[in-house]
């Protein structure tokens, strides 16, 4: 595994972390200052500020307790400072929530700013029982 992927997987990891300790703050640092970012109900959040905000939100409520795990499907590098990541991501919400889990896969446009990989965009599609049925999972 090349250098780049390594840190790339890193800051996957870091992502990942962030979400499970409900760290808002950490999970914005990983984004450039201009991100942006549309989540998995289809809403948008553009800036590392308002990434950070709307984290801090859903963090401590609708998402409060839950656990996230990321796998990397495929990295593909545009030039050798900008790269895809392509995710498979799977979410298990607080025992009380009415769906007790979630599929996606989120996307990730990576730029290598300063020596520093930083999350550029990311779409998050969720994986619905539909697509599971067609076979498009």
């Amino acid at each position: 595994m090349r250098t780049a992927e390594r840190a790339l997987h890193r800051m996957v990891y870091q992502l990942e972390s962030a979400w499970n300790a409900g760290d808002g703050d950490a999970f914005a640092g990983l984004f450039a200052d201009d991100a942006d970012v549309i989540h998995i109900l289809g809403g948008y959040y553009s800036g590392r500020e308002t990434i950070r905000a709307g984290h801090r939100m859903i963090l401590g409520t609708i998402y409060k307790g839950s656990t996230i795990h990321y796998s990397v499907e495929k990295i593909k590098f545009l030039r050798p400072d900008i790269a895809i990541v392509f995710l498979r991501q799977h979410l298990e919400l607080a025992e009380d929530s009415v769906v007790p889990e979630l599929d996606a896969r989120p996307t990730i446009v990576a730029e290598n700013i300063e020596g520093k990989w930083r999350i550029v965009a990311l779409q998050n599609t969720r994986i619905t029982e539909a697509t599971r049925q067609r076979g498009g999972e």
